[in-house]
């Protein structure tokens, strides 16, 4: 599977670095407001509040554990220091994409057959909650599911065909698209098909979540 995530961000990282403009300097990931009350409790999981507390390092910049509702509580580890393409074997570990970072976003990463299996099973509108080390979260929605074939699997030049759309993007039009987009959450594993690990890619995005005034619930 290490291959898988190798030729995925290969291709994302190639291709964007022949004709992306000079990066940014870091951008702070910003912080929305918390509606504990709109996140439903599984009892077969830990609750937000206690999983912030088994994921706390002391620091408040440092993204350690994402929380999807009656899905998972997986902690997060940052990608070594020049390690673009590094993704956590661990089993249910969520890796944090560094680049996205640079681009005002939040990308994860993780192994369809490993924590990403999860990603799968995540719907449009539910809730995900960004855990930091300090132990505040922030709340995301998810807005979009986005589903790609890889035109060649194992290329570093591949293209990718949006399943829902039959458009086909390059691999710099997708990273704008997902990675390129501030204030958004991206998950990302890959999708298999005919016995090919690498045959796709599964984008799940999400917004900062605005809560409905209590009056219109």
């Amino acid at each position: 599977m290490k291959k898988l995530f190798w030729y995925t961000l290969l291709v994302l990282l190639f291709a964007f670095s022949l004709t992306a403009a000079p990066l940014p300097a870091f951008a702070a990931i910003p912080e929305t407001g918390l509606q504990v009350s709109d996140l439903v409790v599984d009892a077969s999981l830990p609750t937000l509040e206690s999983f912030a507390g088994q994921v706390k390092t002391g620091s408040a910049s440092q993204v350690t554990g994402l929380y999807v509702t009656d899905l998972f509580a997986y902690p997060v580890v940052q990608q070594p220091s020049g390690q673009p393409a590094y993704v956590s074997s661990t089993d249910s570990t969520i890796t944090q994409f560094g680049m996205a970072s640079v681009y005002g976003s939040l990308g994860f990463l993780a192994h369809n057959t490993l924590a990403g299996a999860q990603f799968s099973n995540i719907k449009p509108d539910q809730l995900v909650a960004v855990v930091y080390g300090d132990g505040h979260y922030a709340l995301y929605q998810v807005t979009q599911i986005r589903s790609f074939q890889a035109t060649r699997p194992n290329s570093p030049y591949s293209s990718f065909v949006d399943l829902s759309t039959n458009t086909t993007l390059t691999a710099t039009e997708l990273f704008y698209q997902t990675y390129g987009v501030k204030n958004t959450l991206v998950l990302q594993t890959c999708i298999t098909s005919n016995g090919l690990d690498t045959w796709g890619r599964l984008f799940i995005l999400a917004i900062p979540y605005i809560p409905e005034p209590a009056n219109n619930r």
